[in-house]
């Protein structure tokens, strides 16, 4: 192909090569079945008023920036709601001893919430934007229960 100056370098199907970057601005289909599986589940469970609370805890620890994002991940099998509560503090990468006390508080107040009887669900906390995705998805302190329940 020297007379037009192209070379062949992708693959012979058109339509195998997607550029990341578009996806991103045009979101496909899956995203939005993604989302109304998170959403479906929300419901199911009966977790969008809790979703509120942490969202209003995240704001009042962290400050105006900080969000909660609920997914769906599979553990073992198992689909899992996790509620990813974005503190948005971008100092928390080359400062994390300073962060530590205001995730510490988080912690502390979630620990005293009234969780919704019967649901099953992740809570974990990702510093800033730009955190490694296996950060926000490791299940820090999500598995305990209630301080009136005895084991």
């Amino acid at each position: 192909m020297a007379a037009t100056g192209k070379t062949n370098s992708g693959p012979s199907d058109p339509g195998a090569y997607r550029d990341p970057a578009s996806d991103r601005r045009h979101p496909d289909r899956s995203l939005v079945a993604r989302r109304a599986a998170v959403q479906r589940a929300l419901v199911r469970q009966r977790l969008e008023d809790f979703h509120a609370t942490l969202g209003g805890l995240a704001v009042a620890v962290f400050g105006e920036q900080a969000t909660v994002v609920a997914h769906l991940r599979t553990s073992a099998g198992r689909q899992w709601v996790t509620f990813v509560v974005d503190a948005a503090d971008p100092m928390s990468v080359v400062q994390y001893e300073e962060f530590l006390p205001r995730e510490h508080a988080f912690w502390t107040a979630y620990s005293q919430l009234t969780k919704p009887v019967g649901a099953q669900f992740i809570v974990a906390v990702r510093p800033a934007r730009g955190w490694c995705r296996v950060e926000a998805l490791a299940p820090l302190f999500s598995m305990l229960q209630p301080p009136d329940v005895v084991t």
